[in-house]
């Protein structure tokens, strides 16, 4: 195979980049309030050179619409990259946050946040929660499949660590069942959504998710040594103790985060990569981490996109984000784990 030149690799990205603004711009004449294309993008070009803006589309779709848009790409690329960073430090294609319970982790302590009414006390009490959860059970992962790396066990442990991260949940919500305010904030949280979120919320996510992202993306040339083996790994210089603190450093920054600011979005850090690698495959490019990574930010961005204008486009009936992608992720799921097991 010909090596892909500079050129061509700019075409591809700028094709992808320009591919998601127009996603962008079409998801946002979405939702109450009939707005064409072209009335968004005058919109959206009038704000940004300073002109004066109808009240109406300023509220509808700079102060509601944009943010949440941002907001569903950012997150999205964050969970996408999350994935394809588990599933290359297990070596296993079933690996992802939400199966091995990571996000689970991070829900969890949120969750014990809210009991105890530290989201109350500080705005950064819920996403230093998230992160510390998540690299929680990240860490709980490495120790308990540390000396056996087939793929049952790993699923096995996974599971186990989901059940006990949610029953965590659901006794802290049962200790304080009088209190029906959090058990309606938990619940909402928990279902995953991008409702009520705006330039506040994007502006203090912003930050961790894009150290995140450029965290995962740094991690491709070990992830790619690992893949030939941990021994061989280990001879050629990767250092499996520095590159596990690495990971589990980018995944609890990228997940908890993304759990803090929108709630538990299930699956697509399993989905994403198979979907990233696809698209590979079909443009005949190699499926190194250099590459893989970028192409699940992309691929995730666009699929948190259109699962939230999916969501809202079912007017009068709200369907949030993270219960699709459950349901999808399911289903996707069992399929993969089939067809790994007919494979093994």
């Amino acid at each position: 195979m010909k090596p892909e030149s500079p050129l061509r690799r700019l075409a591809i990205a700028g094709g992808l980049a320009l591919a998601l603004l127009v996603a962008a711009a079409l998801a946002m004449t979405v939702g109450p309030g009939e707005f064409s294309l072209g009335e968004v993008l005058r919109t959206l070009a009038t704000e940004l050179g300073g002109g004066e803006v109808d009240r109406r589309a300023h509220g509808i779709l700079w102060e509601l619409r944009l943010p949440r848009v941002l907001l569903a790409v950012l997150v999205g690329a964050s969970l996408g990259a999350a994935g394809a960073v588990t599933q290359g430090l297990f070596r296993n294609p079933l690996a992802s946050p939400g199966v091995l319970g990571i996000s689970t982790g991070a829900a969890a302590a949120v969750v014990a946040g809210f009991s105890f009414g530290l989201d109350e006390r500080a705005l950064w009490a819920t996403p230093v929660l998230a992160a510390l959860g998540a690299v929680a059970m990240l860490g709980a992962l490495f120790g308990l499949t540390a000396r056996r790396q087939d793929l049952a066990y790993l699923l096995l442990t996974g599971v186990a660590l989901n059940a006990l991260a949610g029953a965590l949940s659901t006794v802290l919500l049962a200790i304080f069942l009088d209190r029906y305010d959090l058990a309606q904030k938990a619940m909402a949280w928990m279902m995953g959504s991008f409702d009520g979120r705006g330039f506040r919320h994007l502006s203090w996510a912003s930050l961790p998710l894009l150290a995140g992202l450029a965290g995962a993306w740094s991690l491709h040339r070990p992830l790619d040594v690992l893949v030939l083996g941990e021994e061989t790994a280990a001879t050629l210089g990767v250092e499996r103790g520095r590159l596990r603190l690495g990971a589990a450093v980018v995944v609890g920054l990228l997940v908890g985060t993304s759990t803090a600011i929108v709630g538990v979005i299930g699956f697509v850090g399993l989905i994403v990569p198979h979907l990233a690698r696809a698209a590979a495959t079909r443009a005949g490019r190699g499926l190194a981490h250099a590459r893989l990574i970028p192409l699940s930010m992309v691929v995730g961005a666009a699929l948190m996109l259109a699962v939230d204008t999916l969501g809202r486009a079912m007017s009068p009936t709200f369907l949030a984000p993270g219960a699709l992608t459950s349901l999808l992720g399911g289903l996707f799921f069992l399929w993969l784990l089939r067809r790994e097991t007919e494979v093994g």
